[in-house]
């Protein structure tokens, strides 16, 4: 029977294990015992020394599993230890490696490999029990010292851990088959190929180390003559064989934990980079569909500045040719009363029309400077609330989807936000345009030119917005310190399978109109990060739907 002491601060353990191993316990090839911490397992081993191995954690509360490792050897030196943590990074493993542990085991457990490695433990357990058996009978037993060297030979022989005995002056008195078998030689080769490099190995991990002190343990490569790489964990003891110093060093093939560790960690630098890599082309789209709404509004509100431009453009002319007419009517002598009053009456009517237009024009130019301006990477400033809407609200009413709808605007006078405005642009850009082109379904309609069949009229078909469609842009105090912005429509609402997947990315009901579905992911990154803010979204279908900004007065 095998006995194991499961050491970990996790009591749920103990009901996994008893229940995985449930039939080797009741077939009697198995016993568990259970310790919480470090301090109880060493009391634990003290009061049941036929333990054969420790299964321990590495993180626990109070003495944990490296400092454990520490104190085995001076309760039971022929104990293993089997080590399993979450952190299976080269730095733990070699840490555990190094004070003692026969092997290591990463979290989540895999209950198969589990239950190979105590096999495989208990079995070099059993191996080197046997053979430290052997080893004292030769010393207690001088005259039976040939039939115990041969008995500890076919011990050695049939140990699946290579065993080779080596003198303080690097003279190889003994390598069983399996270390034969590790450095890919023949056991009579191995005295001359392999032996000078053990040594230098045992030399290098054993400088200054007195009898009785603590075994060794570290991890070797060896690149055989057939080419491969094996990597083997050493474990070194100094004793005395056949009346001299020497050196027994326990050789256990880790090549597989290594190969699988390094298929590991290449699949998580392939992972993290094909992550890298879908973060950044994220973030290029969500860049790209900001400026497609950016580019838009520029190009509407250009298009509304030719406009008034045109007519002022035109009232000037005609105020210039009326202004040369009246001079060369002076100039001749024939001014009349007449003419002068109408003259008059010309400029007042093209001043009254410049002023109106270039005002409007001028109002256009400013609504499409806060666009240019409105970016992300703006200084923080303070802003009065109402103005700032205002022209938010004059560039987005200029736009083609607005149309045929209303935009209306209420807050009131006096609240001011020490925000980020050039973030602030972006979200309500992002919401207005978002609710125009959602919020109002396309139909179809007929417009017929002509009266008559055969006269050659024809009919066009366009898609136009159904009419009557609101916007409101709303605002209200929240307590003393926080603000709530409301953008409402009274269109046909979200969708009840789409409202909890809103402000995840790639989410969108028109992707074949060309929406890429980022417009909400990066206006709650905006709101939520640089505005220090809240952002819900209240929809029903057919009543409309209403996005709601909560934001402090003072953005963090």
């Amino acid at each position: 029977m095998g006995k194991i002491l499961v050491v970990d601060d996790e009591r749920d353990v103990e009901t996994l294990i008893m229940q995985r191993f449930r039939r080797a316990v009741r077939a009697g090839e198995l016993e568990f015992l259970f310790a919480h911490d470090g301090q109880e397992a060493l009391e634990t081993l003290r009061a049941r020394p036929d333990i054969d191995m420790v299964l321990s954690d590495i993180n626990m509360p109070g003495m944990d599993g490296l400092t454990l490792l520490d104190h085995l050897p001076q309760v039971n030196a022929d104990i293993r230890a089997v080590m399993v943590s979450a952190y299976g990074d080269l730095g733990n493993v070699r840490a555990a490696m190094n004070r003692g542990a026969f092997d290591f085991i990463i979290k989540p457990i895999d209950f198969s490999d589990l239950e190979a490695t105590i096999h495989k433990t208990l079995e070099a357990c059993r191996a080197v029990r046997r053979l430290r058996d052997a080893l004292q009978e030769t010393r207690t037993a001088e005259a039976a010292s040939r039939a115990q060297a041969a008995r500890l030979r076919r011990v050695l022989d049939g140990s699946p851990i290579g065993v080779s005995i080596i003198t303080e002056t690097g003279e190889l008195l003994y390598c069983n088959q399996r270390c034969a078998d590790l450095f890919g030689v023949p056991a009579e080769a191995m005295h001359q190929r392999c032996a000078p490099t053990l040594f230098r190995h045992v030399r290098e991990r054993l400088p200054d180390r007195a009898p009785g002190a603590v075994p060794a343990s570290d991890e070797i490569d060896y690149m055989r003559e057939d080419g491969r790489t094996v990597w083997m964990a050493m474990s070194v003891d100094r004793t005395s064989y056949e009346n001299q110093p020497v050196f027994i060093v326990w050789l256990y093939d880790i090549t597989e934990r290594k190969v699988q560790a390094e298929a590991l960690r290449s699949a998580k630098d392939s992972a993290e980079k094909a992550l890298a890599d879908l973060e950044r082309m994220q973030s290029d789209l969500i860049r790209a569909e900001k400026m497609a709404v950016i580019a838009q509004l520029i190009a509407a509100v250009a298009h509304e500045i030719n406009t008034p431009v045109g007519i002022a453009l035109t009232a000037a002319t005609h105020l210039q040719t009326a202004s040369e007419a009246i001079i060369m009517t002076f100039k001749g002598g024939q001014l009349r009363k007449s003419d002068f009053q109408d003259y008059v009456g010309t400029a007042s009517e093209v001043s009254t029309l410049l002023v109106a237009n270039i005002e409007r024009a001028a109002a256009l130019i400013q609504s499409l400077k806060l666009v240019t301006e409105g970016k992300a990477s703006s200084p923080r400033s303070r802003v009065g609330l109402r103005d700032y809407l205002s022209d938010i609200v004059l560039a987005v009413q200029v736009q083609p989807a607005a149309a045929g709808h209303q935009l209306a605007l209420d807050c009131p006078d006096g609240l001011a936000l020490d925000t980020y405005p050039g973030a602030l642009t972006e979200v309500l850009l992002a919401l207005l345009t978002n609710a125009f082109a959602h919020a109002f379904e396309q139909v179809p309609a007929i417009t017929a030119i002509g009266a008559h069949a055969g006269d050659g009229t024809r009919e066009d078909e366009a898609a136009v917005r159904r009419p009557g469609g609101k916007v409101t842009v709303s605002v209200r105090m929240l307590g003393e310190d926080r603000v709530e912005l409301r953008v409402s429509d009274n269109g046909r609402g979200i969708p009840a399978d789409i409202r909890p997947r809103l402000f995840q990315p790639f989410t969108t009901t028109r992707r074949g109109a060309g929406s890429m579905g980022l417009g909400l992911y990066a206006v709650f990154n905006l709101v939520t990060g640089k505005l220090g803010g809240e952002i819900d979204i209240d929809s029903e279908v057919g009543r409309g739907t209403s996005a709601i900004l909560r934001l402090p007065l003072d953005a963090p």
